[in-house]
C-alpha cells in the first residue's frame, strides 16, 4: 500500500488520453501531408515541368507537425509546462522537415 505524502506529486491520469489523441492526430497529419503531395505532383506523374508551389507544401507540412504536436500540448501527461512545450516544439519541427522532404523528394 503506498502513502502519498504531504507534496508528493502523483502520475496523472491526463496520459491515458494520449492512448487516442495521438494516433487521431498522427492521421490528420498523413492526411495533410498526402494534400500536400497532391499539391506538388498532381494526379499525374511527377515530371520536373509539372511541380507545384513549394510554399504550400511547406505550409502543409507544418499544418502536419502542429497536428502531431497538439496532443502533447493539450494534454496534461506532465507536470513540467516546459516539458510538454519543448516535446511538441520538436515534434513540430521534426515532422515538418521530414514531411517536406518527403513530398518533394519523391
Amino acid at each position: 500500500m503506498s502513502v502519498n505524502w504531504p507534496g508528493s506529486r502523483t502520475p496523472h491520469r491526463g496520459a491515458l488520453h494520449l492512448i487516442w489523441a495521438v494516433p487521431l492526430s498522427v492521421v490528420s497529419a498523413l492526411l495533410a501531408v498526402g494534400l500536400a503531395s497532391f499539391e506538388w505532383c498532381g494526379i499525374t506523374q511527377c515530371r520536373w515541368g509539372d511541380r507545384g508551389s513549394p510554399i504550400a507544401v511547406g505550409l502543409l507540412a507544418l499544418l502536419a507537425g502542429l497536428l502531431v504536436a497538439l496532443p502533447f500540448w493539450l494534454v496534461r501527461w506532465t507536470y513540467r509546462t516546459s516539458v510538454r512545450l519543448g516535446v511538441g516544439t520538436i515534434l513540430t519541427v521534426v515532422v515538418a522537415v521530414i514531411g517536406f522532404w518527403v513530398v518533394t523528394h519523391p
